[in-house]
């Protein structure tokens, strides 16, 4: 089964729609209409756009949701893919991103963190085109519009402005003008929405949008689905690690900084998540992206590859195990 994964053929495509739909039957059964609380403004507008077309069905939201999830992962496997991160061009981005979002039921639910991680996962496109862009003022500033788009869909995405600078220390030698770019764009979305308020006589709404908090479960329950899901995280989490500290000696300097600013940019979404208001569900939604890059390391193991397929199969485990325990 792991080498059609690896196939980078349109029939690994369909199978991977086939397998996000299996993994998701447990959550269109369950279909649970979004709401936008008061502090998510922007969230708010979209909810009202969609249920001009879904109406108040949950289950058109689910399959929506469903929907993104797939068209999510076929688009980062194709940024991955263009610009050659992994030696070998495969469909295990994918794979990962799909298995990970179905480990709990909340990742795979409409949400607020379902639309960042759209804005995310073009941000990182435009990221890795700094390289070998002519006109790197538009990925500049495009990086920046995302970002802030982002945190005025959920706030604490507002971290990911240290991605932004960080990356530009990181990729490119420091220019005055290209950061007062990126400021530019980052202040574009507030702008916007700003006169948007003061257009509709709603100024005061943008006090409701800075949301904090502290995102920790209070309890697990049941503790054998979320002790499952803990070790067998870990474990493929660190397969992953191993195999990509093994593989990026050997790789472009450019490609070590790509990855460099990737595991940045799960380090603070990982926090972001973290530092979300509890009332908010699937915030750990903002993590998939980088996350998933990261996991797919674990079949990528150049010397082994019985351990790719140990890797792969204990991943396909583990998503079955959470599957049967889905704390519903």
């Amino acid at each position: 089964m792991l080498n059609l994964v690896r196939n980078n053929s349109p029939y690994t495509a369909i199978l991977l729609f086939i397998f996000t739909l299996c993994l998701n039957l447990q959550g269109l059964g369950h279909a649970i209409l979004p709401k936008a609380t008061d502090h998510q403004l922007v969230y708010g507008w979209v909810l009202q756009f969609c249920s001009f077309f879904f109406g108040k069905s949950a289950f058109a939201f689910s399959f929506f949701t469903v929907l993104l999830l797939y068209g999510q992962a076929l688009f980062l496997n194709a940024v991955i893919a263009r610009f050659r991160l992994y030696q070998h061009n495969t469909y295990l981005v994918s794979f990962s991103f799909i298995a990970l979002s179905s480990l709990h039921p909340a990742l795979s639910n409409f949400s607020p963190l379902l639309l960042v991680n759209i804005l995310v996962l073009l941000a990182i496109n435009e990221l890795l085109q700094l390289k070998q862009s002519q006109h790197v003022n538009k990925e500049l500033f495009n990086l920046g519009f995302l970002i802030m788009l982002a945190a005025l869909i959920h706030f604490s995405a507002i971290l990911l402005v240290l991605f932004l600078f960080s990356a530009l220390l990181i990729l490119r030698p420091f220019s005055f003008r290209e950061w007062m770019i990126s400021l530019v764009g980052l202040l574009m979305p507030l702008y916007i929405l700003l006169v948007l308020l003061f257009w509709m006589d709603k100024f005061s709404a943008i006090y409701l949008w800075p949301d904090l908090g502290i995102s920790l479960p209070s309890q697990l329950l049941p503790a054998h689905y979320y002790l499952g899901l803990s070790i067998g995280f870990i474990i493929w989490f660190s397969i992953s690690v191993y195999n990509m500290q093994s593989q990026l000696p050997k790789a472009p300097i450019y490609i070590r900084r790509y990855w460099i600013s990737l595991t940045l940019l799960l380090i603070l979404s990982i926090l972001s998540a973290i530092f979300s208001d509890k009332h908010i569900n699937a915030v750990w939604v903002i993590c998939l992206p980088a996350l998933s890059l990261v996991m797919a390391n674990a079949f990528l193991n150049e010397r082994s590859k019985k351990m790719n397929i140990i890797s792969f199969y204990f991943a396909l485990a583990l998503v079955l195990f959470c599957q049967i325990f889905l704390p519903l």
